[in-house]
């Protein structure tokens, strides 16, 4: 979504909820791969060439990263959230089940990726649905403030010995910290808040 849009300089809209979707899933994807990939390339130095070959590594990666998104997904949902919820003031309960529901549509496009259970996979979707309901009830955070409660969590995933990680932890998070300040930019310039709230279903009495 939007790299055409990019080339051919149009403005990309989210107006829908299914474009939501599309931005929740394309950015938890972006933060998960390129902190993980990045990191251990860097991390592995000369060696990487050889340690990305490797079968085992590959496999590491992969299940480390498949684990890792749902909570992409979570820093995702609360970003969009936070651009979401003053527009949808008396209707915040509405918006919450919206933002719920699109995480969820999001991780059911990958049912029980290669090497993880279906059972684990469901629970990450209720995990997600527990820190997305967590979020909203305090005030929403700057972007860069978002991956904080996330973020152990997923550096534990990369598949690179504890012993060489102790002192890059800051680094990682500032850089990850970043990469979710500009996608707020992204964010900013193209969801359509009335349009999104007008979508979400009437109150019940």
């Amino acid at each position: 979504m939007g790299l055409l849009d990019a080339i051919w300089g149009r403005k990309t809209v989210i107006a829908t909820w299914s474009q939501v979707d599309d931005f929740v899933a394309d950015h938890a994807a972006f933060v998960v791969n390129r902190s993980m990939y990045e990191y251990s390339r860097a991390r592995s130095g000369v060696l990487a060439e050889k340690l990305f070959r490797e079968k085992s590594f590959k496999e590491a990666m992969d299940h480390g990263r498949w684990k890792a998104f749902p909570l992409g997904v979570v820093n995702i949902v609360e970003l969009v959230d936070g651009r979401l919820r003053s527009a949808a003031q008396g209707r915040e309960p509405a918006l919450l089940e919206a933002l719920v529901e699109s995480g969820r549509r999001v991780l059911r496009r990958y049912p029980s990726p290669a090497g993880i259970s279906a059972e684990w996979w469901a629970e990450a979707a209720q995990d997600m649905e527990k820190r997305v309901r967590l979020a909203a009830l305090a005030a929403p955070k700057p972007a860069q403030d978002i991956p904080k409660s996330t973020f152990d969590e997923m550096f534990a995933l990369v598949p690179i010995h504890p012993d060489l990680m102790k002192l890059d932890h800051e680094v990682v998070l500032n850089h990850v910290r970043g990469m979710m300040v500009n996608i707020a930019a992204t964010l900013a310039e193209s969801i359509d808040p009335r349009a999104l709230v007008e979508a979400l279903p009437p109150s019940q009495a």
